[in-house]
């Protein structure tokens, strides 16, 4: 990212159900040390062409950084419209998360009770550590959609300062 001046931002590509660091045509380097990336003059620019790079090659998520690089999450991450109901982000999927995580509190909490009114028999262990497990499950859940809101957060505050210092306009 030292070749990246203020105001520039980089494109990184991945191959979206491996993970692994691939060109813009979709196809995975051979060594994860070969990656590049394509370097942009303004962020516009650099959507315009990831947009246009997911429409050939749909099974590809790209990463816009700024000249911080990797230090910070992107500042835009792009999906082809058919996965992106499936990024960890989309708000159907940190829905249906805390969905899950309440759930399993209502379901815990019943067993909890259970095992403490209980709690002269034997048979009080297997509910107790349903029950509190349950309750750590959905702890994790609401955690992890809260980092992921933090850090939405942070990314759209930055992709504000950047936008304000390079003089461009986008979402």
């Amino acid at each position: 990212m030292e070749i990246v001046r203020p105001g520039q931002v980089a494109v990184f590509a991945k191959d979206l159900d491996s993970g692994a660091p691939c060109d813009t045509d979709g196809r995975p380097f051979a060594d994860a040390a070969q990656a590049t990336c394509v370097i942009f003059d303004s962020l516009s620019a650099a959507q315009a062409f990831a947009e246009a790079t997911l429409a050939k090659a749909p099974g590809m998520r790209l990463d816009i950084f700024d000249a911080a690089g990797r230090a910070n999450p992107p500042l835009v991450t792009l999906l082809h419209p058919s996965r992106a109901r499936d990024a960890d982000t989309h708000p159907r999927v940190l829905r249906k998360r805390q969905i899950i995580a309440w759930a399993l509190i209502a379901a815990g909490i019943p067993l909890i009770v259970f095992a403490y009114l209980e709690h002269e028999r034997r048979e009080i262990i297997l509910p107790a550590f349903l029950g509190i497990n349950m309750l750590l499950a959905a702890g994790r859940l609401l955690w992890f959609n809260l980092g992921i809101r933090e850090t939405e957060r942070a990314r759209r505050e930055r992709l504000r300062r950047h936008d304000g210092r390079s003089g461009t306009a986008s979402s």
